[in-house]
């Protein structure tokens, strides 16, 4: 029994670092940590298990499931804090391995920090900070560290001196010197050496310096393809020119290409009259490299809304048809190959034009809602066989989406939709009396909620008798107007259809808190906001796969 109620506590380990739920609901921004908020953690460290909860945290930091590393940091701090000798043993050997990049580095900084009384740093974590430094390849450290450089207050140099570090190889010490004192130097200590990996690294910071302070875009552009430089290694001003852009796009996957798109056409570089737009076409067309890089729909409809939607702003740029065909065909790609079934039946709910002062998504600016929720049934309905999707108020819209139905004519009829509530609601709007005496009166008599029953859904497939495994419900609303309560409602409908595990997704687009789920239905999911990941989210929860 015992073993049991272990398992049960590393499963819920798991999902509580793969898929952290704040408050009952998976955040897209404004995450919070505390003690209390990760019990599941601190009861495995108070019973022993320190060893066991770093094992799973290491399989878990290289696991394609893991949606958000900040969970997995918070409670490696944890662990780090932990007054067992042989769970912070086992804490330090891991720490390069848990703290991937400099940035993850500096959240686990600000979270010990945050558990912490004294502002020094004792021996233990002293010997953690120098684990890290010292158990990375001094050459990809250098690159590491030289890209990310401070991150949320955090610097190396500060780690460096507070941690009173001694490097233990020539290499860690023109590193260390480099990151306190800078190239000037770092030069003078070590300019006469003869290794060959002290004049590689020498060479390496020389080509960072360079592009970071030269004004020569031909010189810093041959430094950026000689030494794979990055963009956050340049200086911004540079960032303004297309040639440095040629060069910094031949190391770039499609992800960062399409996070960066609406900065290329900010500069003119995908604008028709520029040649060097073809390459970025290109790399959109390459079926193979999307599917190779596995490169997600969102990914590519958060850039093409950026797009398109930029060219209407103050800061406007030129529109260009090829990249816009480029876009979409790259977006037929990523569905056709980079999908995968849970060959589960799905309803997906949708109700948005509610929120009239919020037209774009919490999380992702450049995302309407009306786009967000029509690109989660284009999705839903390309990945799964069994889906349907429907429009609702306080009544059943289906809506009409097959396999091959494109994003925009979703977009269409869900704005239709909308249309119809919007006019639906001004028909059933109480009218103001007017007395015989008077010519006019300024009486106001409450104005009508705009209807969003989160339960209609439901209902409807209750009414169907359709069998459900998923239901979806995405919504800019901030409350239900039905009667009824979502969990209620669910539970109910599991039983009467005799599917127990019947799952509930309620996305909230433009809310910082949802809180529709019951807290002890662990079929029962809430989404604050929406971005990229978020489908991931939806899929990682419904498969259950921690």
């Amino acid at each position: 029994m015992a073993n049991v109620l272990e398992e049960e506590s590393f499963q819920k380990l798991r999902q509580w670092i793969i898929l952290y739920k704040d408050d009952g609901a998976y955040k897209v921004v404004s995450k919070t940590f505390s003690r209390e908020k990760a019990s599941c953690v601190t009861q495995l460290l108070s019973d022993g298990h320190g060893k066991e909860i770093l094992s799973v945290m290491e399989q878990c930091s290289s696991s394609p499931a893991l949606i958000d590393r900040e969970p997995l940091l918070f409670a490696y701090a944890l662990c780090c804090k932990s007054t067992d000798k042989n769970t912070k043993t086992q804490a330090e050997k891991l720490c390069d391995k848990i703290c991937r990049t400099p940035c993850d580095f500096f959240q686990m900084l600000k979270f010990h920090k945050n558990f912490s009384i004294t502002k020094s740093w004792g021996r233990y974590f002293k010997r953690l900070i120098s684990s890290w430094y010292h158990n990375q390849d001094a050459y990809q450290l250098a690159r590491n560290v030289s890209r990310e450089v401070s991150y949320l207050g955090w610097s190396h140099r500060d780690v460096l001196r507070m941690g009173h570090l001694k490097p233990k190889t020539d290499e860690m010490d023109l590193i260390f010197k480099y990151l306190v004192l800078g190239l000037g130097e770092t030069k003078k200590s070590f300019g006469k050496s003869e290794k060959e990996s002290i004049q590689k690294l020498l060479e390496f910071f020389s080509a960072v310096d360079t592009a970071k302070h030269s004004d020569d875009v031909q010189q810093v552009a041959k430094l950026v393809e000689e030494h794979h430089l990055k963009k956050d290694h340049l200086c911004t001003k540079l960032l303004k020119q297309k040639e440095i852009w040629t060069a910094l796009l031949k190391d770039m996957t499609i992800q960062d290409t399409l996070d960066h798109i609406g900065q290329l056409a900010n500069i003119g570089y995908l604008d028709e009259s520029f040649e060097g737009n073809q390459f970025v076409i290109d790399k959109l067309l390459n079926e193979a490299l999307l599917t190779e890089q596995n490169v997600q729909p969102f990914e590519i409809i958060i850039a093409s809304s950026f797009y398109k939607e930029g060219k209407k702003k103050p800061t406007s740029w030129q529109h260009n048809e090829k990249v816009t065909k480029a876009l979409e065909t790259a977006l037929e790609y990523s569905l056709k190959n980079n999908l995968k079934s849970s060959n589960k039946r799905y309803v997906v709910g949708i109700r948005v034009g509610v929120n009239k002062n919020k037209s774009s998504v919490r999380g992702t600016m450049a995302l309407s809602t009306t786009t967000a929720a029509a690109g989660v049934a284009m999705l839903m309905t390309r990945e799964e066989e069994k889906t349907d999707v429907v429009f609702f108020t306080d009544t059943i819209t289906p809506l009409k989406v097959a396999k091959d139905t494109k994003l925009t004519d979703i977009c269409s009829e869900v704005a239709e939709q909308v249309k119809k509530a919007d006019e639906q609601k001004e028909e059933n709007q109480p009218k103001p009396e007017v007395d015989d005496d008077e010519e006019e009166q300024d009486i106001f008599y409450g104005v009508l909620p705009d209807p969003c029953d989160l339960v209609a859904p439901i209902q409807w497939a209750t009414d169907q008798k359709k069998d459900v495994d998923v239901f979806i419900i995405v919504t800019d609303a901030n409350r239900s107007t039905g009667s009824r309560n979502l969990g209620e409602a669910i539970a109910q409908y599991r039983k009467d259809r005799n599917l127990p595990n019947t799952k509930l997704v309620t996305v909230g687009l433009t809310n910082s808190n949802m809180k529709f789920a019951n807290l002890e239905d662990e079929n029962m999911l809430d989404v604050s906001g929406f971005d990229a990941r978020v489908p991931k989210v939806i899929r990682t929860f419904v498969s259950g796969e921690y």
